[in-house]
This record gives C-alpha cells, structure tokens and sequence, in this order.
C-alpha cells in the first residue's frame, strides 16, 4: 500500500500527537503566518521513498541507507557464552567516544544451554539480558555479555536517565508451574555491565505481565505497560520514595480516566481525541496466587475504576510525553498508538491522547515496539502477521509529525517460524546450534523488535526477533522525519 494511501487512512491526527514542531514554535514566538505557511510545506515532505529490495539482502531499506549486523544468537560473546535467542525489548545508552552501549532483553534460552549457576535468579528460567558495547564509527562490535541470568520471558523495558536498564518479565510464572522462584518482576542491571549482576525483584513494582518501563527524566517516575490479554490490560506508574532508587520503596498506581470509571479504551478510534486522567492505587503489588491468576493486579486497578487497555507493550518516554502502543487495541483489533503526558503541576493528573487506531492490518499491523527520533518522527515495529501466514511480511513502519505513516524497512529473509517463544521455547531446534529455527513450520519474516537511536541520533538500532540478531541503520536521516 502506498504511502499516501497509509496517510489517507490515518489522516492528520499524528499533528496532535507530535512535540511541538519547529513551525509551532516560530508562530508562537513572533505570530508569523507567512513563516508558518512556510514551514508547513517543508512539514510534508514524505518518507525516505521506495525500500530497495536486493537478492540474497535480509533487509529492504530506503536508497543512501546501509546497516551493519551483529549479536546473531549462537554468536560466542566476550564472557564465552553463546548468544541467547529471542532478541526483544532494549535500551541505548552513550558510551564514551563513538561507542553505544546496548542492554538488550532475551525473552528465551534455548533449553540445555542456558548458562545455570551464573548468579541465576532462578536457574529453571530461561530468559535473561545480555549488554553489547557498540562502535559507531568504526561500525562494528566491541563486545557483549550476559549480564541477567535465571530470569523469565523478558520481553521489555525501559532505559532510566541514571544509567541503568529496566527489564520486565512477561508472565506470573512460580513454583506452582515448577520453577524456583516467583516471575512477573522488573529487574534493573547497569547499562555498562560486563558480567552478570545479582539479580533482584523490584517488587514494589509490581507482579503481573510485564512489557515497558519508561521513564519520566524530569520526575523520575516509572510508567509501565501490561500486555496480560483478556480480560483487558492496564497502564500504571511507579512512584519510587526516592528518585533513582527504586529498590528502595515506592507507590505503583493504575491509569483511570476522570469521570469515567472503568472506561474501556479498546474501541476508541478518533486521532487526536483526549481525556484528563487520575490515578488509583494499587493496595497489593505482590500478590499472592498471581502464579495462576496473572490478572490480579490489574484487577485491583479494575475494583477502583481504572481503564482498560489492550495488548499494552512497547513504550517510550520522549519530549514531556509517554508514547505506548496497545498491539490489539481499536475497533479493528489492529492496533493503536497512546501519547500520556503527565501534568507537572499536579502530580495526579494528567493527558491521555489517541496518537492513531488502525483501520485495518494493511494499514498498520499490530504495532509493538515504538521510538521517537530525534528528528520528531516515530518509529513502529509490527507484532501482527497477514492473513496467510506462510506469506507473512514483517515491517518498521515511520510516522511522520504530520500524520503520514510509510514503510522504513522490511524484513526480506523468510524463515520457519513458530508460536510465541514462551509456550515452547523452540521444542524443534536442532540442539547443535541455536540459530536454527525449527525445521518445520510456516514461512514468514519474522517480526522486528527494540528499536531505538544512538545517542548521536545518527544509528537507528533493532532486532530481527527470532532466532534473534541485531541490526544498526545509519542512512541520510535529514531527508525525513527519522
């Protein structure tokens, strides 16, 4: 589909959703009309054009544009362990020089190898997060290790502005299902780990499924997304006791929409539209029996009148504002994309915004991981798949400040794929090597995940998520909103 297609079907609300441009700025600061008329034509200036697709390439990417691959799980790291599968959620953080330090979320190990003792917080889980340290002007890797080990299904997270990383556990899993310890934690490790840390639950946080953990530069508080499915998804708030310190103690609270108790967000559809939100506690963050019952925090929010989301999972905090996308929501269960922004002046209030709902997959599929450039456009990966899966294709789509959604990048290389990594963890792969996708099975790209920018704003970093490698994309960025 084209791209003034896509722009059709979203319309204009991204103008809404998008920080203030450099024409609203202008026009607030000297009323110049003719300057803003100006400004606006240069506004539209669409995506990067065609993706240029090569035989042989695993990536379709605009022309000028060019990416360097690297972390291909099987790949022994610098600590002599293979790299983990099921690349997910990841934080971006600046090193000294032209080198970005990458702390990146495995959702699976493959069952045998997982590294057992290496201060496992539970050594029947099999997830865990791994820190790669990156070169950017060189383009290439310095080296990389396991830093989180004995974790469960981490899917996502959040980059703090002190220099660490917020991974999350995707599912309420414990002892009733056989594992040693309860799951359903946020754990923080350093960004410039080089070897595994000792991991601790975060359990003021909160137990239940989950995905992102942004984070509020100014206020130090922590948003976070939940991707639990039926009965529905909330969005909460960690207030820590003390800024940074978030072992130390704080208040975990769900999103309510003002003046409308349990209000179900799920079919909401109109870009642009608003709501002033509040907040209501949650009395037990820990709860127990969330071994079998994941909901039992959401539904605490849920008794005192909080919203109810659907399929909550990436976010990002940029400009004032807390972007999350809800993979299922919308009247078309294809999708919509939220903007939060807190009131500064009271801390129980607050905006919620309806950035985009997607009419249809075709339009947008199911969108999942979200970063905001420093050039004012969104970055989306889809999570959804076509309707014949054997010709699924996967893409990152851009969002313009002016509305237009087009295609950035596709996904080309097809491989075998397989359901969600935590139902199975890849009961057909061949043992020998863990970048073998299971030999039988639909065909399709697998979905892209982790997006974010190098510091310098110049690498747009990913992950093509199964069996899981990482992809930096550097290009004539300035040509668009990207």
């Amino acid at each position: 589909m084209s791209a003034m297609t896509r722009r059709q079907a979203i319309g204009r609300g991204m103008a809404a959703a998008a920080s203030l441009t450099v024409a609203d700025r202008l026009l607030a600061a000297t009323g110049d009309n003719e300057a803003l008329a100006a400004l606006k034509g240069a506004f539209a200036k669409p995506g990067y054009g065609p993706l240029q697709r090569e035989a042989g390439k695993p990536l379709a990417l605009p022309k000028g544009f060019h990416y360097v691959r690297f972390g291909r799980a099987g790949d022994r790291m610098s600590d002599g362990i293979l790299t983990p599968p099921c690349h997910d959620g990841t934080g971006y953080f600046k090193g000294r020089g032209n080198t970005v330090w990458i702390a990146r979320n495995h959702e699976g190990f493959h069952p045998g190898r997982a590294p057992g003792r290496r201060n496992a917080y539970d050594r029947v889980a099999q997830g865990g997060v791994t820190v790669s340290h990156f070169d950017t002007g060189a383009g290439n890797l310095r080296g990389s290790a396991l830093v989180l080990n004995g974790t469960d299904n981490n899917c996502n997270g959040g980059a703090t502005p002190w220099g660490t990383w917020l991974s999350g556990e995707e599912n309420t899993v414990g002892p009733d299902q056989g594992f040693e310890k309860k799951h359903g934690y946020v754990f923080e490790v350093p960004a410039r780990a080089t070897s595994t840390v000792e991991p601790v639950p975060i359990k003021a946080m909160g137990r239940f499924v989950h995905e992102a953990c942004p984070v509020d530069p100014k206020s130090g508080i922590v948003y976070m997304t939940e991707d639990n499915g039926d009965p529905g998804d909330g969005f909460y708030r960690y207030l820590p006791d003390h800024r940074g310190k978030l072992h130390r103690g704080g208040k975990l609270q769900m999103l309510k929409i003002e003046g409308k108790p349990g209000f179900n967000t799920v079919s909401e559809s109109k870009h642009g539209k608003t709501w002033e939100c509040e907040w209501v506690d949650i009395d037990d963050p820990d709860p127990n029996g969330a071994d079998d019952y994941p909901q039992a925090v959401y539904m605490q929010g849920r008794h005192k009148g909080a919203a109810k989301f659907s399929g909550l999972e990436g976010g990002t905090f940029a400009k004032g504002s807390c972007y999350f996308t809800a993979s299922d929501g919308g009247p078309s269960g294809q999708g919509q994309v939220w903007r939060y922004t807190p009131d500064n002046r009271k801390l129980k209030r607050g905006e919620l915004e309806l950035v985009l709902a997607s009419p249809r997959g075709r339009v947008l599929n199911n969108p999942d991981g979200i970063a905001v450039s420093p050039r004012d456009g969104i970055v989306l990966c889809e999570d959804g798949e076509s309707e014949d899966i054997d010709g699924r294709r996967s893409f990152m789509r851009g969002i313009t400040p002016d509305g237009e959604l087009f295609d950035f990048l596709e996904v080309t290389e097809k491989m075998p794929l397989h359901d969600h990594i935590g139902d199975s963890l890849y009961p057909k792969v061949d043992k020998r090597r863990w970048d073998r996708p299971p030999r039988k099975g639909p065909i399709g790209a697998s979905e892209t995940a982790g997006p974010g920018f190098s510091p310098d704003g110049k690498w747009l970093f990913f992950h093509v998520q199964y069996p899981g490698e990482t992809f930096a994309v550097t290009g004539p960025w300035s040509k668009g909103w990207l």
